[in-house]
């Protein structure tokens, strides 16, 4: 998602653009998000703009238990300010402290989102994404999908607790 925000870096201090976001796809590195929408607020800062973004998307990942691939809602929401690397009125290159690490507007004047989105992304992403809340997973004995048939393995009693068969666990005693 590129915008060209010259226009907006010729506001003066304060002053902010709102864009509505509906994009079908975004590809992001190795990932995709499909249904991006939301919104994009730029406010003009001393330095450059401060891109306010919040959208919601759906990712394609693979069930953290039967490992089929399943559509998860992911949540993006950041704010970031965008360096100007050319000022937008005589065109000259600004000072710029190359060993921050920063967000820039380079000397086309094209704001890029990719990046910001990649990384917040990576953090929204689902830890353990599911195909449904009630998925039974795979079989340990044969790696069936529980999910599609009962694969009719006997699963085995782990023995590190069989000591634990013994409890009594009547309470009468009181406690």
């Amino acid at each position: 998602m590129q915008f060209n925000v010259l226009q907006e870096l010729r506001q003066p201090l304060g002053g902010d653009s709102i864009y509505e976001i509906d994009e079908p796809h975004v590809r992001l590195d190795d990932w995709e998000l499909k249904g991006v929408s939301g919104s994009l607020n730029l406010l003009r800062t001393d330095r450059g703009l401060l891109a306010s973004l919040k959208v919601h998307a759906t990712a394609r990942e693979g069930c953290a238990r039967c490992l089929v691939e399943a559509d998860c809602p992911v949540e993006l929401e950041f704010d970031e300010e965008f360096i100007a690397m050319v000022d937008p009125h005589t065109g000259a290159r600004m000072r710029v402290n190359e060993d921050e690490d920063e967000f820039r507007i380079g000397p086309d004047f094209v704001l890029d989102l990719r990046e910001p989105m990649r990384q917040y992304g990576l953090m929204a992403e689902p830890v353990k994404p599911l195909c449904r809340p009630d998925c039974a997973g795979l079989c340990p004995m044969c790696g069936a999908n529980l999910n599609e048939e009962d694969c009719g393995c006997a699963l085995a009693a782990d023995g590190r607790l069989s000591v634990l068969a013994g409890i009594d666990l009547s309470d009468e005693k009181g406690s």
